[in-house]
């Protein structure tokens, strides 16, 4: 009878041990995040320092929303400072960046990093280091990490301007080709709005 008693005992513990593990590990992979064909939220960036970046988005300082930059689809990526896999899918991106300027798609997709928990000090040495080519703004307190659900990254979403999701993509995106054809084909489909 003790016996059983201790096989039951370790079921149960075993059975507690599992269910940790999933819950745990459904938040890790970001549990909640933004899905194609759902909205997202509204909220305010603070507008990148640069002019050129300005002028790229078609914002106004002190603040902007994802609706506010001019352009069809805006591409965003979700990055950490100090994240590993960001820094080996900036070249990528910036190669992204080019390809949609050569192709003629500059007007209609435009992109931007957000850079989640990071100052303006850590944002500038990005953009003067050369690791990013393209706006990157700071969500220093997190707000818009939060409501993205909390992402790790990088999180790579398209958005309409309506704030609809075409598309989302949770770490390093490995066929660029293939990445750059969605983005061409949701830009042959015109308004998303």
């Amino acid at each position: 009878m003790f016996r059983r008693k201790r096989s039951g005992a370790l079921v149960c513990v075993a059975f507690l041990g599992v269910a940790m593990v999933l819950i745990l590990t459904s938040r890790a992979v970001g549990a909640g995040l933004p899905m194609k064909d759902s909205r997202l939220p509204a909220f305010q960036l603070p507008a990148p320092a640069s002019e050129s970046d300005l002028q790229y988005l078609g914002v106004q300082p002190p603040s902007f929303g994802l609706k506010d930059v001019q352009c069809e689809i805006l591409l965003v990526e979700i990055l950490g400072v100090y994240c590993p896999l960001c820094y080996q899918q900036a070249p990528l991106f910036n190669k992204l960046h080019g390809r949609i300027q050569k192709r003629g798609l500059g007007d209609r997709v435009k992109m931007l990093g957000i850079a989640i928990g990071a100052t303006t000090a850590e944002v500038e040495h990005l953009r003067q280091g050369g690791s990013y080519v393209y706006p990157i703004v700071q969500d220093e307190k997190l707000v818009v990490h939060k409501l993205l659900g909390e992402p790790r990254t990088p999180f790579t979403l398209l958005v309409a301007r309506d704030g609809k999701v075409l598309y989302t993509h949770l770490g390093v995106i490995e066929d660029m080709d293939a990445f750059f054809q969605v983005i061409q084909d949701l830009a042959k489909q015109g308004s998303h709005e």
